[in-house]
């Protein structure tokens, strides 16, 4: 194990130490708790004095032969993080090779007269194995695999709870629990945390017990290829009741460090063949001795060197536990209930994990299953246990019509390419045999190709869809269970509809989207043609102190890659509050905002947009009128079918050389300006007309105009429109 040479601080007023650094963050979250509420450091101390002493029922021996069923939750964004199988089970081995000092480097133990360790290292007849059947009785893997980008990074106790959209921890009296993350916080450390763990002090009173991983240290292979495996052995052994060796303990008359003469039962690390250290001590020098006292009950009964290979350690040598480490760590199996639950002969059974590795399961995975038409998709098999042969199909649609294998795979590669072509959603099945078992998953809608608008202006009002799950023109997104964008009655600017995000009294950290679906803009010039894309969005905090915010997206793939282009937040969003929940009551309380800056890296076929709201527990928001044209900022909508006033519009000969005509159709009569704009926006002519119901045609002269692309705008008052066309 490689670990930098890093500054220490102290953590709080009773002493416990982290590390600035690449290393195991248990300390920082015990220091939470213990700020959180005092009395939890009283809890600890109990507990540990406890799992050790003779007259509390602690026994002095570790037991035998101990099965351990384990759950390992990967946390992903859509496939980063997402280790293999291979690399889980390189940890595993590791963590049962390390536990019963199986271990190569066993020789590497001292056995000198200052460092007389070789003789108190020990194992503990454990064996940790993945769950076969699951707390639902269904067959498993033993390994959960979630796609939760927002909880995958700074990572903490959140991507534990499937509410929020983590990974919630199986029944803590019948698995023990792993969560694997992109990275996870560090909080006041300022540094990598590779992983952290609990104590099982209080199992039932805390629903994240187990152990949380950063996936460049779990295993030795794959995203963790240049690691040993064994920060999953040392956070294990905080999970199983083992403090660090520097640890100065929770009693109350502890000091700031591990170096102490008392009863080495009662503080320390709470374990009397471990020898007292007073600090971390990142080298593995072989006559390091930062404690020269002996504690009252020391194991070796005089001064010895720092135990630097002991797993507790921040050393990089380490190779063993002591004796009374195991002993201790055997003692929660029999005195935490849930431990104890969780190695008897009923739960093993209940686990499956003694059952016969055979296929019981179809399961596959893909990342990008929201795209545009000929997008090539990648799917994963992840079927348990060990397929041999897979077959995979899309429907609706005809194989090398609508979708096609691509990349040199085909219908029977364990990890096929796809190409979809056709706008359509598609469901995904595979069946995956071994010879003798025949297992099948299907995943309805799984991929969604989105539609193609090849021509602007756009103007979406939200008028006619009776919910936002029965178009294809938006995608919705919510990174928790609860509300997300849907469709408002009886709310909006200029209808009768919007679309709403109830966000009133939502907890805060919501992070809400709606995205378009794909618009052509690779036929404009960049050179001449100005996009504008408005929208209108009414809001209100519920509180002053609300910061919340609205961000607007751009994309040119399609949705691979995301270009933040505009934010409101706090104030500039609103100053306004409510302190109930909030509906616009007139067009007053709507904001338009104009974005000119869709500039022309976006002009491509795969263009994309998309809202983002990021709550802190305030009020309402509404969206309506989203308006997509060539030309510079309009405060009146830039739409063509959109409109119920001017309709049947048409605009020839385009390119037109002396006359244009413009002729249109109207429900009622009225007043209408038809201006002509240049490619900037500035009206070079215009003419008013008392338009009449019905038809109409206006004939417009061109011939002082010199050549290039113009605009055509046609204006009621209240509403306007906008066609393209070419003086030659």
């Amino acid at each position: 194990m490689r670990i930098p040479t890093i500054i220490f601080f102290q953590l709080l007023t009773f002493g416990l130490v982290a590390q600035n650094g690449n290393w195991c963050g248990t300390n920082n979250v015990i220091n939470q708790r213990i700020a959180e509420d005092p009395g939890y450091q009283d809890q600890l101390h109990d507990y540990f004095t406890r799992m050790g002493s003779k007259e509390q029922g602690a026994s002095q021996e570790k037991m035998a032969a101990i099965t351990v069923p384990i759950v390992v939750h990967i946390i992903h964004d859509n496939g980063i993080g997402n280790i293999s199988d291979a690399q889980i089970y390189s940890a595993i081995d590791v963590l049962n090779i390390d536990y019963n000092r199986q271990n190569a480097d066993t020789v590497d133990t001292r056995n000198t007269p200052n460092a007389p360790f070789r003789d108190v290292a020990d194992g503990m007849d454990i064996e940790f194995k993945f769950a076969k059947i699951d707390p639902w009785g269904n067959c498993t893997n033993g390994i959960v695999r979630v796609n939760a980008p927002h909880l995958t990074y700074d990572a903490g106790e959140d991507c534990k709870n499937g509410a929020l959209g983590g990974s919630s921890a199986w029944p803590s009296d019948k698995y023990f629990n792993i969560w694997v993350v992109n990275n996870i916080e560090s909080g006041s450390a300022n540094g990598i945390i590779a992983g952290y763990a609990y104590y099982p002090n209080n199992i039932s009173g805390n629903p994240g017990y187990g152990i949380l991983m950063d996936d460049n240290y779990m295993g030795t292979i794959g995203t963790a290829a240049s690691e040993d495996g064994r920060v999953l052995t040392h956070e294990m052994g905080h999970a199983l009741g083992l403090p660090h060796i520097f640890d100065p303990g929770f009693g109350p008359s502890t000091g700031n460090d591990g170096c102490h003469p008392e009863d080495c039962n009662m503080m320390g690390d709470y374990v009397c063949d471990t020898p007292p250290q007073t600090e971390p001590n990142w080298s593995c020098g072989p006559t390091w001795n930062s404690c020269d006292t002996i504690p009252i009950n020391d194991a070796f009964g005089y001064d010895t060197y720092d135990q630097i290979e002991n797993y507790m350690s921040y050393n990089n040598c380490q190779n063993m536990f002591s004796a009374g480490q195991c002993t201790r760590m055997s003692n929660n199996f029999i005195n935490v209930p849930e431990l104890a639950n969780m190695i008897t002969a009923a739960n093993i059974a209940a686990t499956g994990v003694n059952d016969p590795d055979q296929l019981c399961a179809a399961r596959f995975e893909a990342y990008d299953t929201i795209i545009c038409p000929g997008t090539n998709v990648a799917f994963y098999d992840y079927s348990f246990m060990n397929p041999t042969s897979w077959t995979w199909s899309a429907s609706p649609g005809l194989e090398g019509t609508d979708w096609v294998f691509a990349g040199g795979t085909n219908a029977n590669s364990q990890n096929p390419v796809m190409a979809f072509l056709t706008p359509g959603d598609y469901d995904i099945t595979l069946l995956a045999s071994d010879g003798a078992t025949n297992v099948s998953e299907t995943k309805t809608g799984f991929i969604k190709v989105l539609p193609i608008t090849d021509s602007l202006p756009i103007l979406e009002r939200f008028e006619s869809y009776p919910t936002l799950d029965d178009t294809d023109n938006w995608v919705v997104y919510s990174n928790q269970n609860n509300n997300k964008f849907e469709i408002v009655s009886g709310v909006g600017h200029t209808g009768n509809q919007s679309a709403g995000l109830m966000n009133f009294m939502q907890p805060g950290g919501n992070v809400d989207e709606l995205a378009s679906s794909t618009i052509d803009l690779s036929g404009f010039d960049p050179q001449t043609e100005l996009v504008t894309l408005s929208f209108r969005y009414a809001y209100r905090k519920r509180t002053s102190g609300n910061d919340e915010w609205l961000k607007v997206f751009l994309t040119t793939n399609c949705g691979f890659d995301w270009v933040q282009r505009k934010t409101l937040h706090g104030n500039a969003l609103s100053s306004l509050s409510s302190p109930s929940a909030w509906v616009p009551a007139g067009q007053n309380d709507w904001t338009t905002v104009h974005m000119t800056n869709v500039t022309s890296q976006f002009y491509t076929e795969s263009f994309r947009y998309k809202f983002r709201f990021e709550s802190d527990g305030g009020n309402n928001f509404y969206l309506d009128n989203i308006n997509i044209y060539l030309g510079s900022p309009s405060d009146t909508l830039v739409a063509l079918d959109e409109l119920t006033e001017i309709t049947g519009i048409n605009v020839y000969p385009n390119p037109s050389v002396n006359e244009l005509n413009v002729s249109f159709d109207l429900a009622t009569g009225t007043d209408v300006q038809l201006s002509i704009l240049d490619m900037m926006g500035k009206q070079v002519d215009a003419k008013r007309i008392k338009a009449a119901a019905g038809s109409n045609l206006v004939v417009m002269a061109v011939d002082d105009l010199s050549s290039g692309v113009y605009f055509i705008k046609l204006s009621d008052g209240s509403q306007s429109t906008i066609r393209k066309f070419i003086r030659e």
